[in-house]
């Protein structure tokens, strides 16, 4: 699964309510500021310690006032706001919209098999028409205050201009987002 926007992983990571067994599982958060940490994993090695070194290199190249914005963003990057609007997210459009800003078309589903006041577990399955499938299952721990998902998949490689897959090429995936609610402004 391509890495998800900053802002996104909090409004999937929440997963705080549904709605009727059976259905397309509609996720409704807590309105306001979020902050959140996700780390990913492919085939079994965090990315993590790629980005922090890419990031260090690129900030030893930039002027002070590029270093501020760029702080900026990773300060951004950390939380995010969710308005009423926002904090009620069909989870299969959700995976859709994730997925579509990597360039390729893709339709997802999802499924809940456990789903209650503190924990929810469940299936995705994301395609493009070219190939491409990444699918897995979620887990999640939450509360008011703070939550913990848990996303295990395995995916093929996809052009993200076409959603072309490559022959052959798939790998494990799995991405931790945890989270704690820091209030109602924004």
């Amino acid at each position: 699964m391509p890495r998800l926007p900053a802002s996104r992983p909090c409004a999937l990571a929440a997963l705080l309510l549904a709605t009727a067994a059976g259905a397309a599982p509609v996720l409704e958060l807590q309105p306001g500021r979020w902050s959140q940490d996700t780390e990913i994993w492919i085939n079994g090695q965090s990315l993590k310690p790629g980005l922090t070194a890419l990031r260090t290199q690129v900030r030893g190249q930039l002027t002070e006032a590029q270093k501020r914005e760029l702080d900026r963003r990773q300060a951004a990057e950390k939380s995010s706001c969710l308005t009423p609007e926002q904090a009620r997210i069909d989870l299969p459009r959700y995976l859709e919209t994730v997925l579509r800003d990597t360039g390729s078309p893709w339709r997802c589903e999802a499924e809940t098999s456990q789903l209650d006041g503190s924990a929810a577990n469940g299936s995705y399955t994301c395609r493009t028409s070219g190939g491409g499938l990444t699918q897995g299952k979620f887990s999640a721990t939450y509360g008011p205050t703070s939550y913990r998902l848990e996303l295990n998949g395995r995916g093929n490689a996809v052009d993200g201009r076409t959603g072309e897959a490559h022959g052959g090429v798939a790998v494990d995936q799995r991405m931790l987002s945890t989270g704690r609610w820091l209030g109602g402004d924004c």
